[in-house]
C-alpha cells in the first residue's frame, strides 16, 4: 500500500495547502486534525496564523522531519487502523486530496465523525474529474494514461464529480454540507476569468477541484 506513495517526490507532501487555510477562514484555537498531512506543512502554518492550538497529523508515508512540533503525528493506514482519539475530540478534521486515494472513503469518514464535535467541521478537497483536461485527455487524445500527480494521479483510485462529492456527505444523516467552492476561486488564472465572465455557466468544466465545508450536527 505504502509503495506507490514513497515513489513520488518529496515535494507532493511538502506543500502548504493555502488554499486549505483560506477556506477554513479566520476561527482561531481549534484542534486540527489533518489525515494526509504529509510533512505537516499546512498544520503549522495553522499553528503559526492562530488557527491552531492543537495540531494531529496522520499520514502513511513518514516524511515528516518536524514531529516534535507536533501535539501528535502518527504514521498509519487510516482505513486500517483503529483511531487512539477521544469522541468528540476535533474541532475541524482536514480531509485535502485525501478520500479519491482510499479503496472506502464514505468508511474513512464514518470512521471519524465520532472524534468531530457537534458543530465541529470536515474541511474536505476533491479533484473534478467532470472538467476540459479530462475530455481532452480521454475523448481527443484517447487515452487514460496516469501521471505522477494531478487528476490522473497514479494513487487515485476513485472519481469523482461535483454531484458525487455532495452525495458521499449525504449518506450520512449527521453531516451537512454548509459550502462547496471550486477552486477557481482560490486561483488567478485564464479559467477564472472565464468563469466569472460567464457567470459560472461552465464552472464545472473548468474546475479542476472543489472544496467542501462539513458541519457535523
Amino acid at each position: 500500500m505504502q509503495k506507490p506513495y514513497l515513489e513520488k517526490e518529496k515535494e507532493y507532501f511538502s506543500n502548504t495547502r493555502k488554499d486549505i487555510i483560506s477556506f477554513i477562514g479566520c476561527d482561531k484555537d481549534l484542534t486540527i486534525l489533518e489525515i494526509g498531512a504529509g510533512s505537516g506543512a499546512t498544520l503549522l502554518e495553522l499553528k503559526n496564523k492562530g488557527n491552531a492550538k492543537i495540531i494531529i497529523g496522520y499520514d502513511i508515508v513518514d516524511v515528516n522531519k518536524e514531529k516534535e512540533k507536533f501535539d501528535s503525528f502518527i504514521i498509519g493506514n487510516i482505513e486500517q487502523d483503529n483511531l487512539p482519539f477521544d469522541l468528540q475530540f476535533f474541532d475541524s478534521i482536514i480531509l485535502a486530496d485525501v478520500l479519491e486515494h482510499l479503496v472506502e472513503p464514505q468508511n474513512t469518514i464514518k470512521k471519524l465523525i465520532p472524534h468531530l464535535k457537534k458543530g465541529g467541521h470536515f474541511y474536505i478537497s476533491l479533484p473534478n474529474v467532470r472538467n476540459l483536461e479530462v475530455f481532452y485527455k480521454i475523448f481527443i487524445k484517447g487515452s487514460f494514461e496516469y501521471t505522477d500527480e494531478g487528476i490522473f494521479d497514479k494513487t487515485h483510485i476513485r472519481f469523482f464529480c461535483k454531484s458525487d462529492m455532495l452525495n458521499l456527505i449525504h449518506l450520512f444523516t449527521e453531516l451537512k454540507v454548509q459550502k462547496i467552492e471550486s477552486n477557481l476561486k482560490h486561483i488567478s488564472s485564464i479559467k477564472s476569468v472565464l468563469n466569472k465572465l460567464t457567470f459560472g455557466v461552465f464552472e464545472q468544466f473548468l474546475s479542476t477541484q472543489y472544496f467542501i465545508k462539513v458541519i457535523r450536527n
